[in-house]
């Protein structure tokens, strides 16, 4: 953050469905004194509930599709940016343990794009990298670089279907080169694949336009189970259903 500069907004996605869930996420986000934070409500029994709590929030026209869902993410996320915002987009199922904006490996980073490290999906970029970007906890910075990456995801998105196989695919496409020379290697194992993590930041600038991005360490930024110790958010692999995620969360001891 630079001085003088509000935070970052925090953004979420939420149906009704899901309330539980947010009501801790928002809690946890209150204990951290993280205050800038905006919903974006996927039917009206969440977005009043939002609104008698105080919760900044804005209903989205939703089809309840999941394909929507991501293009409808990527153009409010390319609406936020064309207005100068910086964010960053959690899903309310990734935890916070700690604030990020001044804990862990993301605070001070210059990068115009954080992300949190995802398994193995699209396998084609994982059979090339070795690892990639989750689009489940990133932070994204208001540059130019940035906001013509979203909006040519944002037309990527409508052929492909899917948030996360765009923003990697681009990102190669766009020649993307990872430098991890002084970061410590280690692997993690998700059934039959192979995931290659590094325990500090590893940063990439891409040969087509002037985009940086930095991959942010698994261990802090949790999709694979590892030891609490260095955590600052953990995403862990949970079932779609609320109650089940819940069920999941509790027996980690996250919630």
């Amino acid at each position: 953050m630079m001085a003088g500069r509000p935070p970052p907004l925090v953004v979420t996605f939420a149906d009704s469905g899901y309330q539980p869930l947010l009501q801790i996420w928002l809690r946890r986000l209150q204990e951290l004194g993280i205050e800038r934070v905006k919903v974006y409500c996927l039917d009206s029994a969440v977005q009043e509930w939002c609104q008698k709590q105080g919760v900044d929030s804005a209903q989205v026209s939703w089809s309840g599709a999941l394909v929507d869902l991501w293009q409808q993410r990527i153009r409010i996320f390319r609406t936020l940016l064309a207005a100068g915002e910086e964010f960053i987009h959690s899903d309310i199922d990734a935890i916070w343990i700690h604030n990020p904006l001044y804990r862990g490996a993301a605070a001070g980073r210059d990068e115009d794009l954080l992300f949190s490290q995802g398994t193995v999906w699209p396998f084609d970029v994982h059979r090339r990298w070795g690892f990639v970007l989750c689009c489940g906890w990133f932070w994204a910075k208001p540059t130019a670089p940035v906001l013509a990456f979203f909006e040519a995801l944002e037309a990527d998105v409508k052929l492909t279907g899917d948030d996360q196989i765009s923003v990697n695919r681009l990102l190669s496409a766009m020649g993307a080169r990872w430098s991890h020379a002084d970061a410590d290697e280690y692997c993690l194992r998700l059934r039959e694949h192979v995931v290659q993590c590094w325990s500090r930041p590893i940063r990439a600038t891409t040969t087509i336009g002037s985009l940086s991005v930095a991959l942010l360490p698994q261990r802090e930024f949790q999709r694979l189970p590892e030891d609490t110790e260095h955590a600052i958010v953990k995403h862990l692999l949970t079932p779609k259903n609320c109650q089940q995620k819940l069920s999941v969360l509790q027996a980690y001891g996250l919630i």
